[in-house]
């Protein structure tokens, strides 16, 4: 049902708080909002908080976790790495069950891993699946590609030797890239291409890219070569993880690495996640891990052997033991998200909230015009395949910032990020976003719109 039908048989104007509040009213999600923080504005209201696409917000059962785990410090010490329900030794081993779910994987203890951050993630999974070979050494990215992502290759082709020019880089930054352009430049760079690493979405326009068909994309490639070593794929899913459905191990993607912090709601810098896909669980030789002690099996990490065995799978990527702390933020925020019905309940509800927003934006005529006011321009894709939680509203006007509708935002209890050059994003997450709030965004933007 579409939104203006919803409006009809609600007898309201889809223009209207009482149309939002009908919509809160029927959404199954509307009660997990109570299981969040909800930061206040200044006047002691709750925030229109809409940078979830950012930081998600703190789940209230989070902090009695992490207590639980300080207290088993205090009480016990070193004991704690092997008591309780969550021994640290083993701690992150509680985290591929539930990431599975989300990202789409065949068998969850063998292709999905938690540990370090996002770009580390990159760097272990580059170092194994990148190896450049004579001419066969190009890398492509799409030209909007998260900053720290083009750090990340750039310095990898360095690290390797291999000419900066190398680095192939697809589309326009700030601008939507069409699937087609992308397997254009796959197979325009066929001879020497060696790896694929795009975002699931793109953090700037907030458009999710069509990711079966780039793998499929690869997998012809690689079927029309054979004998010839395989081009790589991997995905920087940072923006895509608790956003959007993912398929990994059916897609056949190679590897794929994300944050926990955005739509996993797991907090800021928390642990972050591996996929491999289990064709590459014992391929050492030809994808040779960086080697550490929490790599090996769990039952031999202990023996302390010189000889390093790596695990199989995702697990084997380990280095470093992790802080059960970040275990345990994750653990409370993906139970959080099992208990709201996983990813598909949540989609469900984020292509009405941003279509909401759209609509919205769009009836008060706040897109572009030619009359010389300040407007935005939406930027994400209309099509609901091609996009997640996020809009990208680029400022139109002459000499006007996004910074500057970010801070009048702000001061109004609307909590928005600016990206450069023009790019507002406003990003309502279907855990605990409302579509009253997406109503009294919209109002709040229009009137900050004017005072531009």
């Amino acid at each position: 049902m579409s939104l203006d039908e919803r409006a009809a048989a609600s007898d309201h104007d889809l223009d209207s708080v009482e149309f939002a509040k009908s919509m809160d009213a029927a959404d199954e999600l509307h009660k997990f909002r109570s299981e969040f923080h909800m930061p206040l504005h200044s006047d002691g209201s709750e925030q229109v908080y809409l940078t979830g696409n950012s930081l998600g917000l703190q789940p209230k059962s989070t902090a009695a976790a992490v207590t639980a785990e300080l207290q088993k410090w205090a009480a016990i010490g070193v004991g704690g790495h092997f008591t309780g329900d969550l021994p640290w030794a083993q701690c992150e081993e509680k985290l591929p069950e539930l990431l599975g779910e989300v990202v789409g994987a065949e068998d969850a203890e063998l292709e999905v891993a938690a540990m370090n951050t996002l770009t580390v993630n990159l760097h272990m999974l580059m170092a194994a699946f990148y190896r450049p070979s004579g001419e066969r050494s190009t890398i492509i990215i799409e030209a909007g590609a998260f900053p720290s992502d083009r750090y990340a290759v750039a310095s990898q082709l360095a690290h390797h030797g291999v000419p900066a020019d190398r680095l192939v880089e697809v589309g326009a930054a700030g601008e939507v890239l069409a699937t087609a352009d992308v397997v254009a430049a796959i197979e325009a760079n066929r001879e020497r291409l060696a790896l694929v690493l795009l975002g699931g979405v793109n953090y700037l326009t907030g458009q999710v890219f069509d990711m079966g068909a780039i793998a499929a994309a690869v997998h012809r490639l690689n079927a029309a070569a054979p004998d010839r070593p395989p081009v790589i794929l991997g995905y920087d899913l940072a923006h895509a993880v608790g956003n959007v459905p993912l398929r990994l191990h059916e897609w056949g993607v190679d590897f794929a690495a994300w944050c926990s912090y955005k739509y996993l709601n797991a907090g800021a810098g928390c642990i972050a996640g591996m996929f491999v896909h289990s064709r590459h669980a014992t391929d050492f030789d030809a994808h040779p891990r960086l080697a550490g002690w929490w790599g090996v099996p769990f039952g031999k990490r202990f023996v302390m052997a010189h000889g390093f065995e790596p695990a199989a799978g995702a697990p084997g990527f380990a280095v470093s033991n992790v802080n059960p702390l970040l275990v345990a933020c994750a653990r409370e925020a993906l139970r959080v998200l099992k208990r709201a019905g996983g990813v598909a309940a949540c989609r469900r509800k984020s292509l009405l909230l941003t279509a909401y927003l759209a609509a919205l934006i769009e009836r008060r005529g706040l897109c572009a015009a030619a009359d010389g006011r300040c407007t935005v321009q939406i930027v994400t894709p209309a099509d609901a395949d091609a996009r997640g939680c996020q809009l990208s509203l680029r400022v139109v006007a002459a000499n006007k910032s996004m910074r500057e509708l970010e801070g009048l935002l702000a001061a109004q209890g609307c909590i928005t990020d600016a990206r450069e050059p023009d790019i507002v994003r406003a990003s309502p997450a279907p855990l605990y976003n409302s579509f009253e709030d997406v109503y009294k965004f919209v109002g709040v933007l229009a009137d900050c719109l004017a005072k531009m």
